[in-house]
């Protein structure tokens, strides 16, 4: 008996962290105000680091 309740809770507790971590993806994704997401400045940051990069090393020596 006491087997099935632990299984059964073990389930219960994956899906209140997937949910959880649904909530947070989407809280982090999604912009409210019209400002960009947090992941579109992530991505627009990496970019432009990306493009400095490669512009001073196209530079001539």
């Amino acid at each position: 008996m006491k087997r099935t309740f632990a299984i059964a809770g073990r389930g219960q507790a994956l899906t209140e962290y997937l949910v959880a971590l649904l909530v947070l993806m989407m809280l982090v994704g999604i912009a409210f105000t019209g400002e960009e997401s947090a992941v579109d400045t992530l991505l627009t940051a990496v970019r432009r680091a990306f493009d400095r990069q490669s512009a001073f090393m196209s530079l001539p020596l």
